[in-house]
């Protein structure tokens, strides 16, 4: 067996594994979509959502049919290779797009930080297409035989671009949500803060490392080897941002029920500048609801509904009044948990 067979067959091999890890997360999250995002309103977070989920789906099943199907009989494969390259930036652009909208609720809904992510991803964009069309044109795909019709199942040095772009743009995200965590989140303890954060970095750390691999193989290996990680890598782009939606919606779920049924950690929130407006707050609301309208002091257990609140064990784990509000625009961008 020749290198480069052996070349094609492990390629094969990762992109037929990463259409198989695709479908077998959606079989698994497919209860999840219907609970947490059918049925829900339409809006920007459900539109790229939407996108990210089935795009995965078809820019891989497009590359697995690539992989395994022989096309040289075939004259052309421009139209084909075009709708699939077209399915794997749609994919990635919105799955880029899901960690934007938690960028901009981490950091409070600051419209001057989306604006200039958003400019900063579209010059990525342009660059990382741009430039890589020109780097291919010097630097065309290997192809497999004297004979061959533009179908070979691999890509070009101009692929190292793109990879280097996102991992840019990666880092630069990554250091947002560091410096926001450390600097505004430190010592928070929610669950919403937690799962936002390490969902984020789990994304973020997992999609550097694939993209860094994809560029060494791009410009080190033999270009049989090129399409090694090309599925594996949108498949993470898909499903990580669509499990960090899913996980945010369930914390909002909860969110509310905390609300609702006064399980908030209000003793938390006691030892903390400010937290007791936020407990006062919640108190009034289950007393009133409970038909008692007299007041209480900020910090004293005088009845027994706040006197149970107080010991009640935390469902959502809010520390201060501040993390509470922080979390405000977090709920309303992603809970959307009403029809």
């Amino acid at each position: 067996m020749s290198a480069t067979t052996i070349g094609f067959q492990t390629a094969q091999y990762f992109t037929v594994g990463a259409m198989a890890a695709v479908i077998f997360d959606y079989c698994l999250t497919i209860s999840q979509e219907v609970q947490l995002i059918w049925g829900k309103k339409w809006g920007i977070i459900r539109i790229t959502f939407t996108l990210t989920r089935y795009a995965t789906l078809m820019g891989t099943a497009m590359t697995t049919y690539a992989a395994v199907t022989d096309r040289s009989k075939y004259t052309s494969c421009a139209t084909f290779d075009n709708v699939s390259y077209s399915s794997h930036l749609i994919s990635i652009i919105a799955a880029e797009g899901l960690l934007i909208c938690r960028t901009f609720a981490f950091w409070h809904q600051n419209k001057k930080l989306l604006v200039w992510l958003l400019v900063l991803a579209a010059f990525s964009i342009l660059g990382a297409v741009g430039v890589s069309r020109i780097v291919g044109i010097f630097h065309p795909i290997d192809s497999p035989g004297p004979h061959s019709t533009g179908c070979a199942f691999g890509s070009g040095k101009g692929s190292a671009i793109q990879y280097g772009f996102l991992i840019i743009y990666e880092l630069v995200l990554m250091i947002l949500t560091i410096y926001k965590r450390f600097n505004f989140y430190k010592g928070a303890r929610t669950r919403l803060v937690t799962t936002l954060y390490r969902d984020g970095m789990i994304y973020m750390a997992c999609i550097t490392m694939t993209s860094f691999a994809n560029i060494l193989i791009a410009l080190v290996v033999p270009g049989n080897y090129t399409n090694i990680l090309d599925a594996p890598q949108l498949v993470i782009h898909g499903v990580l941002a669509s499990r960090i939606l899913f996980n945010l919606r369930r914390e909002s779920y909860q969110y509310d029920s905390a609300v609702i049924d006064g399980s908030m950690p209000l003793a938390d929130m006691c030892r903390t500048p400010g937290g007791h407006s936020i407990r006062k707050a919640l108190v009034e609301y289950i007393k009133t609801s409970a038909g008692q309208t007299h007041e209480f002091g900020p910090f004293n257990s005088s009845s027994p509904a706040e006197a149970s609140l107080m010991h009640t064990p935390s469902v959502v784990g809010f520390s201060s009044a501040t993390e509470d509000d922080s979390m405000t625009p977090v709920v309303h961008l992603f809970a959307n948990v009403r029809n």
